[in-house]
């Protein structure tokens, strides 16, 4: 049902009335369907939106902008504080998959198709954080397929144990790390999934998309906030005063590994996370430590958290939250890509108050 809107919804998008709208039907612009119960007939929201486009394209710039509620995504949902992948929820994901499982079922493949053969050497001269986009940029930019969109969710599972391979301080089959990357599969349009989108919506390779995504993922608000929390964990850790080590650690109000713009409670991945930690090791030094600063802090704990307290509990390094972000984030922004190469082209396109001309 994603698929359809209503006439009054399609109407509106496209600032025409419903006779207009009907006789598009008539011409063969437009599909409608009819559906017992449903007092108005359906129109397909693909068709609208690329009509739409194409109608606004003379119009002022502000009437080309597209609003986020035309994204309807099957990939994630967040409800009442709670994350389902596909419809399932991540409490349940978790016991019942390990994370190469998660990423078939939240990409809808069974078998992978292995990636092109690449030299890789000149990743392991780049920062750990740096090396899996690289490796995508490499495998993108030798992928005689690159700008083929079949197979690409296919295409994208079988990129993984390559990713594994560039990271080797990082033992991603580890149970506690593998918990924690599929938690990082996806969380509703966040900043990475949404980049990864818009690439998409240009019909760019899933490589190329994959590398849109990654780019805003490396943001110190988003990727780039699990190394913050690590620091935070670490100084009260190291003996740092809590009061001290919160007020130093704060950043423009935001508290690392506290707080989210979806979650009103705490965030369901941390608690599965740092459940996990206090059942399998309750004498971590790392978890005691967070324990200390979830107290003293009094708010909401995010998945950030969770994974500064695994990272340094396994002497990862300060980076380490980011690649594995990265490495769980791959499959969430592959899965995206592919749903938005079923959309309509090109449906991203931002408003221009100045005078300038827009490309």
């Amino acid at each position: 049902m994603d698929r359809w809107i209503t006439t009054s919804e399609a109407s509106a998008r496209l600032g025409v009335k419903r006779g207009t709208l009907y006789s598009y039907v008539s011409r063969g612009v437009l599909t409608s369907r009819r559906m017992p119960g449903q007092a108005e007939s359906l129109f397909d929201r693909a068709e609208v939106d690329s009509l739409a486009a194409a109608k606004h394209d003379g119009r002022r710039a502000g009437d080309r902008l597209l609003r986020f509620r035309a994204v309807a995504t099957r990939v994630s949902t967040i409800s009442d504080d709670r994350l389902l992948l596909r419809g399932t929820d991540i409490t349940d994901i978790c016991a019942t998959m390990d994370f190469t499982a998660a990423a078939r079922f939240v990409l809808d493949v069974d078998a992978p198709v292995p990636p092109p053969p690449v030299d890789l050497s000149a990743v392991e001269q780049v920062p750990v954080e740096r090396r899996i986009p690289l490796t995508v940029a490499l495998i993108a930019a030798n992928d005689p397929l690159r700008a083929d969109r079949t197979d690409a969710a296919a295409r994208v599972l079988g990129v993984l144990p390559v990713l594994a391979n560039v990271v080797p301080e990082i033992d991603l089959a580890h149970p506690w790390v593998d918990l924690l990357v599929t938690m990082l599969i996806d969380n509703g349009l966040a900043a990475s999934t949404t980049a990864a989108r818009v690439a998409a919506s240009a019909r760019a390779g899933v490589f190329d998309s994959l590398l849109a995504g990654y780019a805003a993922l490396s943001g110190p608000l988003h990727g780039g906030a699990p190394a913050s929390a690590y620091s935070l964990v670490e100084a009260v850790r190291g003996g740092v005063d809590v009061d001290r080590a919160l007020a130093d650690a704060v950043v423009d109000g935001r508290l690392p590994g506290f707080g989210h713009v979806i979650y009103g409670g705490d965030d369901p991945r941390a608690t599965i996370v740092l459940d996990r930690l206090r059942a399998d090791r309750p004498e971590s030094t790392a978890l005691a430590a967070a324990e200390v600063i979830i107290a003293r802090a009094g708010r909401p704990v995010n998945v950030d958290l969770a994974s500064a307290v695994v990272a340094l509990e396994l002497g990862l390094g300060p980076r380490a939250g980011e690649v594995l972000f990265q490495y769980g984030r791959t499959v969430g922004m592959a899965a995206h890509v592919v749903e938005e190469y079923g959309e309509a082209p090109l449906r991203w396109r931002g408003s221009n108050t100045g005078q300038g001309r827009q490309a």
